[in-house]
């Protein structure tokens, strides 16, 4: 079995649930929620982590209330504790925090079947504090820790992006061979996942980010993609018309390319071949200019 590198996000996690242990012996009652509640809230992003963290909150905040008011009328009651999870998971839904419902429920059932080894008001409260305080934890550590660098990711994807693309014109008709290109496929809905993180990450980064540059040149990306689809369709013998063949020597830097011209014929393959090329220079030109 191969080993592979310890991932960041891995270490981070590690890190703060030190800290969570470490503030259970002065901040909290029970490090075990808040140890929870800090791996929970260690995201990819630290809006991902706010987010998280947040609905583990509101989750036991909820859950807390509804079991204490419960808990008033008959603890233990097997049709108030059924009536009580019905409740909690209404009320998780209309409020719209549905990834609350398992804390909510968990933390309910916890005091109306007395897993407690004290009051319920006092039960929910410190639930509410431990695990508010593993969440501030958490989101510090991912904000200050080694957080990634998206826009260089990103910057990246759409280098490899253009290679992809030269070497998709070079196979197809340079070599004359037919391709699978869900390869491509992936490398755009990549960028897109890494460009999405990058979104999350602006109210949190520093410098100037220019978005719209960013979102075009994906366009291009799925733009070229489109293409590829387009020309991979056609199945009757293709001509290059001349302007596609001197683009493809200047591409390729080539002084010729054993491929039969014609001006009129496969007018739908020149079209498409025509764009995916323009567009390529469009993203080399882009990639340059960072």
């Amino acid at each position: 079995m191969k080993l592979e590198k310890m991932g960041m996000r891995t270490i981070k996690t590690g890190i703060a649930v030190i800290l969570c242990v470490i503030a259970g012996g002065y901040l909290v009652q029970n490090p075990f929620y808040s140890a929870i509640a800090c791996i929970i809230s260690m995201q990819d992003t630290v809006k991902g982590s706010m987010t998280a963290g947040l609905s583990r909150v509101k989750g036991t905040i909820l859950g807390g209330i509804i079991g204490f008011l419960i808990v008033l009328i008959k603890p233990g009651s097997p049709i108030l504790c059924g009536l009580g999870v019905m409740f909690t998971i209404y009320l998780c839904n209309m409020l719209k925090i549905n990834k609350s419902v398992v804390v909510a429920c968990v933390t309910f059932l916890s005091i109306h079947l007395s897993i407690i080894d004290s009051n319920p008001a006092q039960y929910s409260f410190f639930r509410v504090l431990d695990t508010s305080i593993g969440v501030v934890i958490g989101i510090f550590i991912n904000y200050i820790l080694a957080r990634p660098d998206y826009l260089d990711s990103t910057k990246n994807e759409f280098k490899e992006i253009e290679i992809m693309a030269i070497g998709f014109i070079e196979a197809k008709v340079v070599n004359k061979e037919n391709l699978n290109i869900k390869q491509f496929e992936k490398k755009i809905k990549r960028v897109e996942s890494i460009y999405s993180k990058l979104v999350d990450e602006l109210d949190y980064k520093r410098g100037n980010i220019n978005i719209e540059k960013l979102e075009n040149t994906i366009d291009i990306c799925r733009e070229i993609y489109f293409h590829m689809q387009s020309i991979e369709l056609l199945e009757n013998k293709l001509y290059l018309n001349e302007s596609n063949y001197e683009k493809i020597k200047k591409l390729y830097k080539s002084e010729q390319i054993d491929w039969d011209l014609d001006e009129y014929k496969s007018p739908v393959f020149n079209y498409h071949l025509s764009k995916i090329i323009d567009e390529i220079n469009l993203i080399h030109n882009i990639n340059n200019s960072n």
